[in-house]
């Protein structure tokens, strides 16, 4: 007879762990009672962003003329903005090959093991446009420029590489430095 009750006992715990189990997930998943979140609308995700606080202070709303926009432009969209500062990644369109345009302005990227910086020379002086560590990798310090001399320093475990930027001839140039 007691056997009987040690296995209704069983059966009943493992009903109660299944059942706690499945409301666990179903809670994780949003909630037992709610619907499914459904997809936004592209007009939805327009506003959304338009509400959004933009990071650099402009409006994160898409502008006119752009694909995927909802609205004609009249006017020609204008060439999309370079990143600047701190980036996660290196940009696709990043190329390792100096560029000079017509305002006297010079660009180059240097990549490295630790990170990739994009310098630009303009009025000898060097800014560091952008700078991106590589995975494993942190951005120490930084002297963004426009100065005479800029500086950006990634660091990862035990090494360290320091980037020293300056202007000669109107091209960027840097001396890097591992230390480890």
């Amino acid at each position: 007879m007691q056997t009987k009750y040690i296995v209704a006992g069983w059966v009943a715990a493992a009903a109660v762990a299944v059942t706690a189990s499945v409301a666990a997930v179903g809670v994780a998943q949003g909630g037992l009672l709610s619907h499914p979140a459904q997809p936004m609308s592209e007009e939805d995700v327009s506003k959304e962003l338009a509400k959004a606080p933009a990071a650099s202070g402009e409006s994160a709303a898409p502008s006119a003329g752009v694909e995927g926009s909802t609205e004609p432009s009249a006017e020609p969209s204008a060439p999309a903005e370079q990143p600047t500062g701190h980036l996660d990644a290196v940009p696709e369109d990043a190329d390792a090959g100096g560029k000079a345009d017509s305002s006297g302005e010079s660009e180059t990227v240097f990549p490295s093991d630790g990170g990739t910086v994009l310098a630009r020379c303009a009025d000898g002086l060097v800014e560091l446009v952008w700078w991106a560590p590589e995975q494993g990798y942190q951005t120490g310090d930084v002297a963004q420029g426009p100065a005479e001399y800029a500086e950006v320093e990634f660091e990862g475990g035990e090494q360290e590489y320091e980037y020293s930027l300056t202007c000669a001839d109107g091209q960027p140039q840097a001396s890097i430095e591992a230390d480890g």
